[in-house]
């Protein structure tokens, strides 16, 4: 099967940094694929150069067949254009550590500005879609409220009713709940679960080795830049082969 998403030997740096090392995965329909590791290790850089946040130097990165951030001339890539580029962003949702809501826009009109500014829903249609997702995340009630006046955890589920709300083909997740306090850590993970139940493709950054044990169908162990070792849940936290994801796990669990 062609994999949803597919990247191949990209690497990255800034500077004398050298933060990706041919990095190569395959990313599949309905997965859900953990990416661990110490911080530093490249997890985030690899998220922002999936939807082009950050240009890799070198490799490719491809989103339904098609190379992200490139275009094909007849035989020959062509760099897309500003406005190419951003259609084809839209088909990944992305949520940050923070939380990047609109501060003066009351919850529903976080939710339903995009599909009404980019995707050109009538407002009576973005406002249900809107409330649906709002009641997926456990928010319905606070569709009037301004982000100020929520949790850090009720935030962060606004953020990911968001991105649900451009109905995309693929949700990344960069350390969602890292800016959290712990008893809210919870309910942000139980929406992604639930994601994950419903077949949503995602790739999560984490270090909820919890929430990667029982939910991941793939986890990719990092460190320094290159994936030292991937498989199941059961083959990373159970019988790791390499001694530096052994070492790693034995630090955090």
């Amino acid at each position: 099967m062609t994999p949803l998403l597919r990247i191949e030997k990209v690497d990255k740096s800034f500077g004398g940094n050298h933060v990706l090392r041919e990095v190569s995965l395959d990313v599949h329909a309905g997965q859900v694929q953990c990416v661990i590791g110490p911080s530093g290790s490249g997890k985030s850089t690899l998220l922002r150069c999936v939807n082009r946040l950050e240009v890799p130097d070198s490799g490719h990165i491809y989103l339904d067949g098609q190379p992200m951030g490139y275009r094909w001339k007849g035989d020959t890539l062509r760099e897309m254009t500003s406005a190419q580029l951003a259609a084809q962003r839209r088909q990944m949702g992305m949520v940050f550590q923070g939380f990047h809501l609109f501060p003066h826009r009351r919850v529903i009109e976080n939710v339903t500005e995009g599909p009404i500014v980019v995707n050109g829903v009538d407002r009576a249609t973005a406002r249900e879609q809107a409330m649906d997702l709002l009641s997926k995340v456990g928010l319905a009630e606070k569709a009037d409220a301004f982000p100020e006046s929520l949790s850090g955890g009720q935030q962060q589920r606004v953020a990911i009713a968001r991105s649900l709300a451009m109905r995309p083909k693929l949700m990344l997740f960069d350390e969602p709940t890292s800016a959290l306090d712990p008893e809210l850590v919870g309910d942000v993970l139980a929406v992604m679960r639930d994601l994950a139940d419903e077949g949503m493709t995602m790739i999560v950054v984490t270090h909820e080795m919890g929430f990667a044990r029982d939910v991941a169908d793939h986890v990719v162990f990092m460190d320094g830049g290159a994936i030292v070792e991937a498989g199941t849940p059961e083959q990373i936290f159970g019988a790791p082969r390499h001694e530096r994801t052994r070492s790693f796990l034995a630090r955090v669990l």
